[in-house]
């Protein structure tokens, strides 16, 4: 089998279908693939839902995932995928009806790339406010131009999960999806993408984006929301206290935290109120959105350290936006 397609889902049987139908009538030219969706423990028609699109087409595979969260889905449909290509995307995608055959063509294309990401564009659900940058993190976009760029620890930059090719051998070295970084339910601000994709570079391995690779996905209306955004950094800045990241647990800490982001904090708090002052509502808000991130980093260190329960505050397991950068 070329690949296959994974699909996870959690309670959108409405946007499911309309993902499903643009998977259903791509142009392929007898590349040999599989959907397999995964239903992580929905409550609604999820399965009806899947199940009239299995009665058009063999292709399609219906998986019951009941430990909640977007990596154990993930990972159990690495469990049942026939191929060694395997293509995450998301239930709230539309495909270009060339999608999967860019993906298959790319890893053609970059045989020694170990994962394949592409252009993830907006569907705005509501007028764009002025304050919006489509680069922002939390809407989970990825356009880096018309030509490929490889992503490493040279140049790094998240290939979001909405359209992501993973090769089996970069899972057989880095391991699955992080459980303790992966979004459960509706949480927000989750770092699973980029813990794999740094787990990769770690073993010597790159990632490269494609620009012929094109989806698009829908920005609701709640997104284009400042207190969604604020709430969106200050889970990120919570995931990735959980996370392992080098640069920031290498350094001296205090009550958990790497003391130059104490700083760095700072800085951004600073950064809001002179903005604030200028009247620059654009710059502000990102320097409270970086402010907002330290704080959940904070808090999910402090909590922990006061429990006890290790700097992380989690089970021993397994890029921030912003990303702070060390002093050392």
């Amino acid at each position: 089998m070329d690949l296959s397609i994974v699909l996870s889902t959690y309670n959108r049987s409405a946007v499911l279908r309309n993902a499903l139908e643009k998977l259903a009538v791509q142009q392929t030219n007898g590349i040999d693939y599989e959907i397999l969706i995964v239903d992580n423990n929905s409550t609604d028609d999820t399965e009806q839902v899947v199940a009239s699109f299995i009665g058009r087409d063999s292709r399609f595979r219906y998986i019951f995932e009941r430990r909640q969260g977007l990596s154990h889905a993930r990972n159990a449909g690495i469990a049942a995928a026939q191929s060694d290509l395997i293509v995450f995307c998301d239930d709230d995608i539309e495909a270009a009806g060339d999608w999967i055959q860019q993906n298959y063509e790319a890893s053609l294309r970059f045989p020694e790339a170990d994962y394949i990401g592409g252009r993830v564009l907006p569907i705005w659900g509501g007028p764009v406010p002025s304050w919006v940058r489509q680069t922002m993190a939390p809407f989970a976009l990825s356009d880096l131009g018309d030509k490929p760029v490889i992503v490493s620890p040279q140049r790094q930059h998240c290939l979001v999960g909405a359209s992501l090719a993973v090769r089996r051998r970069a899972l057989d070295k880095a391991g699955l999806f992080s459980i303790e970084t992966q979004r459960v339910k509706n949480s927000i601000g989750s770092t699973e993408d980029f813990d794999w994709q740094m787990k990769v570079w770690a073993h010597g391995g790159h990632g490269v984006y494609v620009p012929e690779i094109v989806c698009a996905t829908e920005v609701p209306r709640d997104r284009l929301s400042k207190a969604y955004h604020r709430r969106w950094h200050l889970g990120h800045g919570k995931f990735n206290a959980i996370a392992r990241r080098p640069i920031w647990d290498g350094n001296k800490r205090l009550a958990g935290v790497p003391v130059f982001m104490y700083r760095q904090a700072l800085e951004a708090a600073l950064g809001w109120l002179k903005f604030t002052f200028r009247g620059r509502a654009v710059d502000a808000f990102e320097e409270e959105a970086t402010f907002l991130f330290y704080i959940g980093f904070f808090r999910q260190r402090w909590k922990a350290h006061l429990l006890g329960t290790g700097e992380r505050g989690s089970r021993p397991a397994r890029q921030a936006s912003p990303t702070p950068q060390s002093s050392e």
